[in-house]
């Protein structure tokens, strides 16, 4: 490179800078009111699901929606010198919302690139909403069903639809989880403080070392007589449990690792008294119709600033966040329903758990480990909530709840997100000087990106056209036998008081749903 030429590029630099610095000095709106945005986005689905309950249980839950917005409304920068408290920095925004587009095309959102099977899923169900609206009832084996799904995702992007097309209720969804990811981005950026993109590149790629769990898993059925090839779904080397990267998470499953992260995030703002529990609670409220398993995984968060708010909790605006959240018990009554259908145990005393578990636990969160020994470099306001998030992932491994214990995977979101946050932040403090610690970072980081790197490496696979097959349509050609009871609840369960289950029933079709999609053989399409 000349001389020449690197002074011009400097030069560009310091216009791209003083730019920048203009922004920050026109846009006077501080950081509380993106925080108050994405709150009332997380809101805005319960209110839209209300307005289909029953009238008593709908008119409660609006209510419940209407002063959580006002908690939500009221909620201020508790210290001004916070993060909260300062301007927005459009520039850091604007590169943030560049990684949320693109992590979100990688992951499927508009199909350029290879959706996973769980998009299929999500394109029926929006697609069934669009055309024939909320309650979803569906027949199959001569039993009726109703959709019973957290429909936090769905709701806002399907009246877009309503109104404009199918095409529209996904271009909806798409901006939905592209804006949250974007903020949650961004906030961590603000949070990191130092070494912003360092600390972003670390916590995108967090994930546990599941190379080596894989090479033991192989190797174990090689033992056995069996055959060697790693499976290409890399966090799948323990049968029982998963602690998905947060790659995988956003491309498996955005519609419950945005509500996780977002609690996750709040958790952070209120260890550094920028929020109160109050909001906390509310919030915990409204993420209920979003992703009930990733709510589990925060309820010990809400408990332990719960628990040391506990000076303020008869004060006005506790009192008026706690009868908020009682409000939106319809919902949670709504997605309990017949639940009892879906497969739940306890691992202990399973046959190998024992070996598996200690494997996992050293695997899966080593970080653990290093951050105990690098604890004087952990932000004083961050030791509590770390002990929370670490006491919930030595936990979690013990019991399961889904067939592919979905609980293992989605109620680990949040406190994984705490530790990926705190382990990023001091890891990038850590000097790079060849000792112990230093080295210990190094090879959790580089043996954990080949899970996300895989991730995105199968998003190469090759795009493939939407399809407009309904739910029961999609559920067994992705290859999952009997009737989806994590989706649905049977019709004569549901009781009466809350919602109406009588109605047109949606049935299995026989065609063609994806007849250029890359990897699902002919038949299955």
């Amino acid at each position: 490179m000349s001389l020449d030429l690197a002074a011009r590029l400097r030069q560009t630099a310091d216009v791209a800078a003083q730019g920048a610095a203009r922004w920050r000095v026109v846009v006077n709106v501080r950081n509380v009111v993106l925080l108050r945005a994405v709150a009332f986005l997380f809101l805005l689905p319960n209110a839209l699901f209300a307005i289909h309950l029953a009238p008593f249980p709908g008119a409660i839950l609006l209510l419940g929606c209407g002063l959580a917005a006002l908690v939500v409304a009221q909620s201020d920068a508790a210290a001004r010198q916070g993060v909260l408290a300062q301007n927005i920095d459009l520039a850091l925004l604007f590169y943030c919302a560049l990684a949320a587009a693109a992590l979100c095309l990688l992951g499927g959102q508009g199909h350029f690139f290879y959706a996973n099977i769980d998009w299929l899923f999500r394109d029926a169900i929006l697609s069934d909403l669009v055309k024939h609206g909320f309650p979803l009832l569906y027949s199959a084996d001569g039993q009726d069903y109703l959709l019973r799904a957290p429909l936090g995702i769905y709701l806002a992007p399907a009246v877009a639809g309503q109104f404009f097309g199918l095409s529209a209720a996904r271009l909806a969804m798409a901006l939905e989880i592209g804006t949250i990811l974007a903020i949650v981005l961004y906030f961590l950026a603000r949070l990191a403080e130092r070494r912003k993109l360092l600390v972003m590149l670390l916590f995108v790629f967090f994930s546990g070392m599941d190379m080596i769990g894989q090479l033991w898993a192989r190797l174990a059925e090689l033992a056995k007589g069996g055959e060697f090839g790693l499976h290409n779904h890399l966090e799948w080397w323990n049968k029982y449990v998963q602690y998905s990267s947060h790659v995988t998470q956003l491309f498996w499953v955005p519609n419950h690792a945005l509500p996780g992260w977002w609690f996750a995030l709040l958790a952070l703002f209120a260890a550094r008294r920028e929020i109160d529990a109050g909001l906390l609670l509310v919030a915990f409220a409204a993420l209920l119709i979003w992703s009930p398993l990733a709510t589990m995984g925060a309820l010990p968060f809400l408990l332990y600033f719960g628990l040391r708010a506990a000076p303020h909790l008869f004060e006005r605006r506790m009192l008026l966040a706690f009868f908020a959240a009682l409000c939106f018990l319809p919902a949670a009554a709504y997605l309990g329903t017949d639940a009892g259908l879906v497969r739940h145990m306890w691992l202990i005393g399973v046959e190998g758990f024992g070996t598996l578990y200690l494997l996992f636990i050293l695997l899966e969160v080593p970080h653990l480990g290093l951050l105990a020994a690098a604890r004087e470099r952990i932000a004083p306001c961050d030791r509590p909530i770390l002990a929370v998030a670490a006491g919930e992932l030595l936990a979690i491994p013990v019991y399961a709840i889904g067939d592919g214990n979905d609980f293992g995977m989605r109620a680990s979101i949040p406190p994984l997100f705490v530790l990926a946050f705190v382990f990023a932040r001091t890891a990038a403090d850590i000097p790079r000087d060849g000792g112990r610690l230093a080295s210990a970072v190094s090879a959790i980081v580089l043996i954990s990106a080949a899970t996300p790197l895989f991730e995105i490496a199968r998003s190469f696979s090759g795009g493939f056209a939407y399809s407009d097959c309904n739910f029961l349509t999609t559920w067994p050609k992705a290859g999952f036998p009997g009737a989806p009871y994590t989706y649905l609840a049977r019709a004569d369960k549901v009781p009466a008081w809350l919602i109406d289950a009588t109605g047109d029933r949606l049935a299995a079709e026989q065609r063609v749903c994806w007849p250029d999609h890359p990897a699902l053989p002919p038949e299955r399409r």
